[in-house]
């Protein structure tokens, strides 16, 4: 392919290629639209500041144009469209009016070339808006019509396998979670094993943690954050990076020690609620915040890795979806969390269950991260010859 092109390019321009400005030879502008216009399956494509294309009833324009944000994603966020579409107000509009240049190939062009433009002529490390005058000043390569054609059916064929590509590994990449889950679950199910079940009431107790106003933080205490429960199935010293002035009392009531499980409470979505966090570590003076439950353990009946791997089962977010309450908030309390009957098998059982889990997870993510690795190979192939094909001599004057 990439043979036919030179062949093409010296045939046609050997000597180098016109470039000129947007402005020159493009309308832009914004649309008139506002974000809260979009409706769920409208008639009309509506581009918003973002990569995600939403949809209207009503169009503002019919053309083909290449549409950037004029916040956010600068330099990232491209789309074509050829059609009735409807624009944000923040968001612009390239239309061509000239023959002599192919929508797609500039669009191509843009997406290579604009951010790296963009990037030379600001004053700080990043670009967070962008003017009319701006795009207007990006000169565009001006290459024969057949030469731009080419180069669009080249970068189209490419788009499309790399796409697929990408898709078939992130296919496999779902698929490896969902084996992992699909194991753990049944390694944890007993439901024929003869192991006893217990109450959580009967095994830990259950608090709220604290609440204080945002002139408390920044200082003091180690604080374990909403999002440190969120975001980490086990919990280690160096993932508590916030701090928070308390007495001594609240200190004395909150502190949390290895062996703690603390479950989020409230949300705005109950598929936020109940997710688990297992303090691994003794770090000293440590609390929580407000918007988790601490469960701390009444027996040595348990591992604390043991349970950070039930509490990730569908069982028991089947178990908290079902028991969490909605008003304005989904809200969990530690009463519904202690009804929760727990399997509770030997120590040796346990031990031999993180092991094997551990192990499995090692290798899931090893998987994955080969996977993940893979798919950013692609990406950069691809980048690399839409950059070869859209380097252009420029002719001189």
């Amino acid at each position: 392919m990439m043979g036919n092109m030179e062949n093409l390019i010296k045939a046609l321009c050997p000597n180098g290629i016109v470039y000129r400005n947007i402005k020159e030879i493009a309308e832009v502008g914004t649309g008139n639209s506002n974000g809260n216009e979009a409706v769920e399956d409208g008639a009309y494509p509506f581009f918003v500041r973002s990569q995600t294309v939403k949809s209207k009833d009503d169009y503002e324009y019919d053309e083909e144009a290449i549409i950037i944000p004029g916040e956010g994603g600068i330099g990232d966020i491209f789309h074509y469209v050829s059609g009735k579409y409807a624009l944000h107000q923040r968001v612009y509009r390239i239309h061509f009016l000239t023959d002599e240049i192919n929508t797609k190939f500039a669009y191509y062009y843009m997406a290579a070339q604009f951010k790296d433009f963009i990037m030379k002529r600001a004053v700080s490390a990043t670009v967070t808006s962008i003017r009319k005058p701006m795009i207007e000043s990006f000169r565009l390569p001006i290459p024969p019509l057949e030469v731009q054609c080419e180069t669009v059916r080249i970068l189209d064929s490419f788009t499309v396998f790399t796409e697929e590509l990408k898709d078939n590994l992130t296919a496999e990449f779902a698929a490896r979670k969902k084996q992992y889950k699909f194991y753990r679950d049944r390694l944890l199910d007993f439901k024929e094993g003869g192991v006893q079940r217990i109450p959580m009431r009967n095994l830990f107790d259950f608090r709220n943690g604290l609440s204080k106003g945002k002139e408390f933080f920044g200082k003091g205490t180690p604080f374990i954050r909403y999002a440190d429960v969120y975001n980490h199935r086990f919990l280690h010293k160096e993932d508590i990076t916030e701090r928070v002035t308390c007495t001594e009392k609240e200190i004395e009531n909150l502190s949390v020690k290895r062996g703690d499980i603390l479950f989020t409470r409230t949300s705005e979505t109950a598929e936020e609620v109940g997710y688990s966090s297992v303090m691994l570590d003794n770090i000293g003076e440590c609390v929580f915040n407000g918007f988790t439950i601490r469960a701390t353990p009444k027996t040595d009946l348990l591992m604390p890795e043991y349970c950070a791997y039930c509490f990730s089962t569908n069982d028991f977010r089947n178990y908290v979806a079902t028991h969490c309450a909605f008003t304005t908030r989904a809200s969990l309390t530690g009463t519904a969390i202690g009804e929760y009957q727990l399997a509770v098998p030997s120590m040796e059982v346990q031990k031999w269950l993180v092991y094997v889990l551990e192990q499995f997870e090692t290798i899931c993510n090893d998987l994955n991260i080969g996977l993940l690795a893979e798919i950013e190979a692609r990406q950069k192939q691809y980048e690399f010859y839409r950059e070869k094909l859209l380097n252009f001599k420029e002719l001189s004057e």
